[in-house]
């Protein structure tokens, strides 16, 4: 099932379930910080700009304001607040019900990730918001 729709769907990409939560949590419907999973995701993110740099992908500029508003500026807000251990297990169990998702629709991680990888080598949107725009 890996093809372009896959990269299209907004609940197949981990960060925007990061982004729901944080604004749970901004407008404090859940008091579980997001700030630990933030973190993680844009190191995940500057990894995937190096990948992004290196094929000289012609989205560079949109991947990264998109990355900017939908990661910095909310790392930023919680950037005085403390990670718990209720967090990280919090976390843990959101990427749990990520995976199940995916299994139920009959994908996974790495099959997202190689898609990704794969259209930042043909020059071609990663992402839906990217698809928005450029799709």
């Amino acid at each position: 099932m890996c093809n372009y729709t896959m990269l299209e769907m907004f609940s197949f990409v981990f960060s925007y379930w990061i982004l729901v939560w944080y604004i749970l949590y901004e407008v404090g419907l859940t008091s579980y910080n997001p700030k630990g999973v933030l973190i993680l995701a844009l190191l995940e993110n500057l990894f995937l700009l190096s990948i992004l740099i290196y094929y000289e992908y012609p989205y560079l500029l949109t991947f990264c304001i998109i990355n900017f508003f939908i990661k910095v500026v909310p790392l930023w807000r919680v950037r005085h607040t403390t990670i718990h251990p209720r967090d990280i297990y919090a976390a843990i169990g959101l990427f749990i019900l990520y995976v199940i998702w995916l299994w139920i629709n009959q994908t996974n991680v790495v099959k997202l990730m190689n898609q990704q990888i794969k259209n930042v080598k043909q020059q071609k949107p990663v992402g839906p918001v990217m698809y928005l725009f450029y799709g």
